[in-house]
């Protein structure tokens, strides 16, 4: 691919986009294979035990909401939870994918580790329906980023070193113990009997605080925050935590959202993060890759939006179903710059009864 190859597919992404109805994609069932458990790894070092927690930790289901069509639930969102990027570890001369419903590996499991491994990230655009077309790519790229940024994060927190290299993170041994880490915040999707809305009291302003506090501030990258109903915060648009136009900006939001209130109530939220970014100057500074790279960018971005959300007790809900160029007015983008992901955050209505999925050794 050239650069401009690059950039028309970067405008075809952008307003006068096709998304059409399609039939939802019946794949093949997982031929027979050897599934070792990730259990196993442990049994050779802390090393491989640590390995074991963040692969569980991130890339597996944590949780099964009974009223919600659009289940499992990660680490990490994925657009209708199609989770359309695969795990591979790469060690000892051999590469092995995950299987996420089982927690194994497929095809068996390397002799040894060492003291660091590759996990490679394979996209599946094809677990899209194919009314999507190519804008199913830009929904696999924001998957990759939040993919990454919860590896990388998570490995942190269990005493392991991750490197981002390429498309997928070098994750070395450091300081871990093999236990397992601190239990992380329980995400919500929001779903209620009526879609994805907010609780209508008002929101504490130390959420508020944590999630601006939050802000990842890459250089590629622009963000406005869209807040209301928040106790003893005026409503408007901010940079972070600085207010920068008071006003009605939550119903100037839902105003570019492409679907019913019963899909998502956008109005009702306390919260929505508009992340944009110049797919051309990206390409000028890192060539052909450095769109898809942007779109990464605003996936890591979102991930540790979301982490953060969670720690408050919100609901974050990223969308990408828009009327771009009515979202980058109201926020006053920059010339060149394109809505790259929209997050919707709020207080959940109600939670229900939610099946927990995580190992029964991560439980207090």
């Amino acid at each position: 691919m050239t650069a401009a190859d690059a950039l028309a597919t970067a405008y075809r992404h952008a307003p006068g986009r096709v998304i059409a109805k399609g039939p939802t994609p019946r794949l093949p069932p997982p031929a027979p294979a050897t599934l070792v458990p990730l259990t196993d790894l442990a049994a050779g070092s802390r090393f491989g035990a640590a390995l074991a927690h963040l692969l569980t930790d991130v890339a597996t289901p944590q949780r099964w909401e009974p009223w919600n069509q659009y289940n499992d639930h990660r680490a990490y969102p994925s657009a209708r939870s199609a989770f359309s990027v695969d795990v591979v570890l790469v060690a000892d001369g051999g590469a092995w994918a995950l299987d996420p419903v089982r927690r194994a590996l497929v095809g068996g499991a390397p002799a040894r580790l060492g003291t660091s491994v590759r996990l490679d990230l394979v996209r599946r655009r094809e677990r899209f329906s194919t009314g999507y077309g190519e804008f199913a790519d830009v929904l696999v790229e924001l998957e990759v980023g939040h993919l990454i940024a919860a590896l990388a994060d998570r490995a942190g927190q269990l005493g392991l070193r991750a490197r981002v290299d390429g498309d997928g993170l070098v994750v070395s041994s450091d300081r871990e113990t093999g236990t397992p880490g601190p239990r992380p915040p329980v995400r919500s999707s929001g779903f209620g009997p009526r879609g994805v809305s907010a609780d209508p009291r008002p929101l504490p302003a130390s959420a508020f605080r944590a999630v601006a506090a939050a802000l990842p501030r890459p250089a590629n990258l622009r963000h406005r925050l869209a807040v209301h109903n928040v106790e003893g915060v005026p409503d408007g648009w901010y940079d972070g935590p600085r207010l920068i136009a008071e006003g009605p900006a939550m119903d100037q939001v839902r105003g570019t959202y492409g679907h019913a209130p019963n899909i998502v109530d956008v109005g009702s939220a306390n919260l929505a993060l508009v992340i944009t970014g110049d797919p051309a100057a990206a390409v000028a500074a890192e060539g052909p890759d450095g769109y898809r790279g942007l779109l990464r960018a605003a996936g890591a971005c979102a991930q540790r939006v979301c982490a953060a959300t969670a720690e408050a007790g919100l609901f974050c809900r990223p969308v990408r179903s828009l009327h771009d160029e009515d979202l980058e007015a109201l926020v006053r983008a920059p010339a060149g710059h394109t809505v790259l992901y929209l997050l919707v955050a709020g207080r959940p209505r109600a939670t229900g009864f939610t099946y927990d999925l995580t190992p029964l050794e991560a439980r207090p």
